[in-house]
């Protein structure tokens, strides 16, 4: 029966069936013939699942994000980064991702980065004579710091169905620790574009201006601020991770609407409407999945893969390696979320068996999936960015891949040296 249970589902998923139901079909399959056939479990552990104050944090979050979008923070950063960074060689590619960066940090989400950032940058790449597959790899790519760079929705759903009553894993620790892993990788894409663009240091060079950077600085302080705001809110335990969402959703509020005049209140019922259509698709999913998670942890599911894993690997750097092979592949062929929440709570407990630190593993899965982001045959990024830049997707995969070999070996950092992701979780605690 469970093979027929994983067939149906395979085949559930082939011809388009939405996530929320190939997941139902599992839980209720699993329950039904492998568990002991109690159905309205599955509406107890629904009920359980959304009476968690963490989970009021992802539409607050959507909502900030959607607001900022729709008003002028996300030009003034790109201003502030190229005051800050456009003279240098490959000075407009720099900037590209510094703005990913800083947008990623208030939006939570890859794909609102890459249409946010993409839209204004890739027209300003093409008119400074960037070739057409660097500019799109670049903004497809450094799009993916969306989900590692907090506030980030996955980290919070990561947390929510990967913790257990032994193993709580806090969202704070998470968000905390995506910081230097997220600096990392935009360095390292920093670093290849000044190398690989030199000769547009004097295609339309921009010279530093003192004046320019504070003028910008100004401009942009208010979007500046959010990230240091959410951060040192939680870690100063003035409020916690769901009370920091609904901080946001009033800063971006007051900051779009009455300072900076880019919002008008007439389009905050779109923007509503468009935050409660996402999310109660989302819901769903998660509800289901931490249903289904529940049957795992009761049959234990978990604790034979480990043993099963044991006896293939014995260190915790040999079933380190084997995560990333299979996350990768993983990542060709389901969503972040559906990754994080059918895959995340069965690969967690495994994790813990073998003494990987929980935070450090959430941050090297996250990763995995940043950079399923950009492969095919479902990078997210990749069709969101055929449709924006009106490309083929055959070429968008090309453009991404040389940026997908530089995420690849900050993969291996982040894995080999587990204290880019854990030194400033210390350092706070």
């Amino acid at each position: 029966m469970g093979y027929f249970i994983l067939i149906v589902a395979l085949i559930s998923i082939v011809i388009g069936t939405p996530l929320f139901t190939v997941l139902a079909i599992i839980t209720l399959g699993s329950l039904h013939f492998l568990g002991d056939g109690i159905l309205t479990e599955m509406i107890a552990d629904m009920f359980n699942a959304v009476n968690k104050d963490i989970l009021l944090a992802i539409p607050f979050f959507l909502v900030a994000g959607q607001m900022m979008t729709h008003g002028s923070i996300t030009k003034r950063l790109i201003n502030f980064a190229k005051a800050t960074v456009g003279w240098m060689p490959g000075g407009l590619a720099v900037t590209t991702i510094f703005a990913c960066l800083f947008f990623a940090a208030l939006s939570g989400s890859s794909p609102v980065t890459v249409i946010a950032i993409g839209t204004m940058m890739y027209p300003a790449l093409i008119k400074d004579r960037y070739k057409e597959n660097f500019s799109v790899g670049l903004i497809t790519s450094a799009g993916s710091l969306g989900i590692l760079i907090p506030p980030s929705i996955p980290m919070i759903i990561y947390a929510i169905v990967v913790s257990t009553p032994k193993y709580v894993i806090s969202v704070a620790d998470l968000f905390i620790a995506g910081i230097l892993p997220g600096l990392l990788i935009g360095l390292l894409l920093m670093i290849y574009s000044v190398f690989s663009q030199k000769q547009h240091t004097a295609l339309t060079k921009i010279n530093f201006s003192f004046k320019q950077l504070i003028k910008s600085f100004k401009d942009g302080i208010l979007a500046l601020l959010l990230p240091f705001i959410i951060l040192g809110g939680i870690y100063s335990g003035f409020f916690t991770p769901t009370e920091a969402a609904a901080v946001a959703v009033v800063y971006a509020f007051i900051v779009e609407v009455f300072i900076h005049k880019d919002l008008k209140i007439k389009e905050l019922p779109g923007i509503f409407i468009q935050s409660s259509v996402m999310m109660g698709t989302l819901f769903l999913i998660i509800v289901i999945a931490i249903s289904f998670n529940q049957f795992l942890a009761l049959e234990r599911i978990p604790y034979q893969a480990a043993e099963w894993l044991t006896s293939i690997v014995s260190t915790p750097l040999g079933f380190l390696i084997l995560v990333n092979l299979f996350l990768l592949v993983l990542g060709c062929f389901m969503d972040i979320m559906s990754a994080i929440l059918i895959v995340g709570p069965l690969l967690g407990p495994i994790a813990i068996h073998f003494g990987v630190d929980p935070i450090h593993f959430a941050i090297i899965f996250i990763v995995n999936l940043e950079i399923g982001y950009l492969t095919p045959p479902l990078g997210l990024n990749l069709y969101v960015a055929s449709s924006i830049f009106e490309k083929k997707i055959g070429f968008v995969i090309k453009s991404t891949f040389p940026f997908t070999i530089i995420l690849l070996f900050a993969l291996f950092l982040i894995t080999y040296f587990p204290q880019i992701s854990l030194i400033l979780v210390e350092a706070f605690r």
